[in-house]
């Protein structure tokens, strides 16, 4: 059979986290966290250029610079997996990259993934609960957005993922945990998982 990549979209703290490692825990796939992986080297990288290591928004070294780079490792990671055959889930809001509506046929054509299924799923989350969220995370890097709010909620509601060719489905996950039940009924009523 052939293995599945699903890019689990949306804003930080919307619990893409916790929605991806009951999809990997379920189906026994493999669960890649942009944060995880990249975290560490991305504020080094950072640090040594003269910036906070926990700049993300409003910082043009790491839009223009890092931002691309922790992609491609996670998305050459994500490769490495899929040519074994193992299914994958990308954790990683993937904001950056809503408005290039070629962005998935980019990816079919760099990493020859034409034999791979591929599925996006967005987790949503209403406003109020995602600043909730955020603010009981208490992350560093969530500082500009918390204190910039009405903006970075603009900014949110202005990107829509425009990717060409893959089907997107939306999950609410708004819930104080995430509901299971109407997880799978999603995935399996919008045909978003092959097995």
């Amino acid at each position: 059979m052939e293995p599945t990549v699903i890019f689990l979209i949306g804003t930080p703290s919307s619990g893409k986290s916790n929605v991806g490692k009951l999809l990997a825990s379920t189906y026994n796939w493999c669960y890649l966290d942009k944060d995880i992986i990249c975290n560490k080297f991305t504020g080094k990288l950072l640090e040594s250029n003269g910036y906070s290591p926990h700049d993300r928004d409003g910082c043009s070294f790491y839009t223009n610079v890092v931002m691309d780079l922790e992609y491609q490792t996670l998305l050459d990671i994500a490769d490495d997996n899929l040519q074994l055959g193992n299914s994958v889930i990308l954790d990683a809001p993937f904001l950056g990259y809503f408005s290039n509506k070629h962005y998935i046929n980019e990816l079919i054509e760099k990493y020859n993934w034409q034999a791979v299924n591929k599925r996006v799923l967005q987790v949503t989350i209403d406003f109020s609960i995602l600043k909730h969220r955020m603010q009981a995370r208490g992350l560093e890097r969530d500082t500009w957005k918390l204190a910039n709010w009405d903006t970075y909620v603009q900014s949110i509601q202005e990107k829509q993922c425009l990717w060409e060719n893959i089907q997107i489905t939306p999950f609410d996950n708004s819930s104080d945990t995430v509901d299971a039940e109407k997880l799978f009924q999603t995935m399996q009523l919008q045909s978003c998982l092959a097995f």
